[in-house]
């Protein structure tokens, strides 16, 4: 028996889509992210590995063709239980899903966007070529590079656009914050608590992009669409200079995501003490202001609300 045969005899394909399958299911059950904690390699690495061998190698053999069939009824199954749990959230509130059904919906998403690229491979697969000449090696590495790319931003992005809709469809009534929330959560409640406590020439001073912060706040061009016309000025973990700014100048007093925590690895910033006119801290369950401080130094850790403006 030949190689080609052998490998058309073999059930590699078949059982890395099951094995890819299995992970992206445990990820939607436990939590996404729970096959990374276990074995290092997280379920969308797999599927980006799965869908590159999908591409490369031949698939026309009778088994492949079998789970290809399967994939298609699969895909139509997956497909509708999604979009039901996303229309049954949409009509209730953020999590219910995962409060009532314990499924994560960030996670299942990725089996429906599996089972998508599956279904495309079986049907588009002659029209991709299998090796270009000149590149060798380097073809399947580009290959797998921007599969990668794919399955990292285009499940996130379906999920917030299906989400988003089918909270609308069923809250035409409701208010622009209260949708704004719906969709930012926490983070638009700290952008809201910004803007009601900052004029709108101040400069706002943010953490830098490394270290996982609440969402999207150490990304300037992010924070600047919810606090324009204010300066949105990016620092580093400690900040260099503070004699720099000049006055209206306020600095974020921001935490990591809301799964951080100390023992993760996750901290507070600014990392300094600080001696400051103002510290207006947030309420942990709205917008509004809890507590504030005047004349007073600021020091990570010294309160027990972690998100916050420190006014210099």
């Amino acid at each position: 028996m030949n190689l080609k045969r052998l490998y058309q005899n073999s059930v590699l394909l078949p059982v890395l889509i099951v094995f890819t399958y299995f992970c992206l299911i445990v990820d939607t059950v436990k939590y996404p992210g729970a096959v990374e904690n276990h074995f290092f390699i997280g379920a969308p690495v797999f599927f980006a590995i799965t869908v590159t061998l999908l591409l490369l190698l031949d698939t026309d053999s009778k088994l492949m063709k079998l789970v290809f069939k399967a994939n298609t009824i699969f895909l139509t199954v997956i497909s509708l239980i999604y979009i039901v749990l996303n229309l049954i959230e949409g009509a209730n509130f953020t999590n219910y899903i995962l409060n009532v059904y314990h499924i994560h919906l960030d996670g299942l998403v990725y089996v429906v966007i599996f089972s998508l690229f599956v279904f495309l491979i079986s049907k588009f697969k002659s029209s991709f070529p299998g090796s270009i000449k000149g590149l060798g090696l380097l073809y399947p590495a580009i290959v797998l590079a921007v599969t990668f790319f794919m399955v990292d931003n285009v499940p996130y992005i379906t999920n917030m656009a299906v989400s988003r809709d089918s909270y609308i469809l069923f809250h035409l009534g409701s208010s622009y914050d209260d949708r704004m929330y719906y969709q930012w959560g926490i983070f638009y409640q700290y952008m809201i608590f910004v803007r009601n406590n900052t004029p709108t020439d101040a400069t706002i001073v943010i953490p830098p992009e490394e270290g996982a912060w609440l969402m999207g706040t150490g990304e300037p061009n992010f924070v600047r669409a919810f606090l324009y016309p204010r300066t949105i000025t990016p620092e580093s973990i400690n900040i260099p200079n503070l004699q720099a700014f000049g006055p209206n100048t306020y600095i974020l007093i921001a935490w990591g995501q809301e799964e951080c925590n100390p023992d993760s690895g996750c901290h507070g910033w600014p990392r300094q003490d600080i001696k400051v006119q103002k510290i207006i801290y947030k309420d942990p369950n709205s917008s509004s202001v809890i507590e504030t401080e005047t004349n007073a130094i600021y020091k990570l850790g010294g309160s027990q609300y972690v998100y916050g403006l420190i006014e210099l």
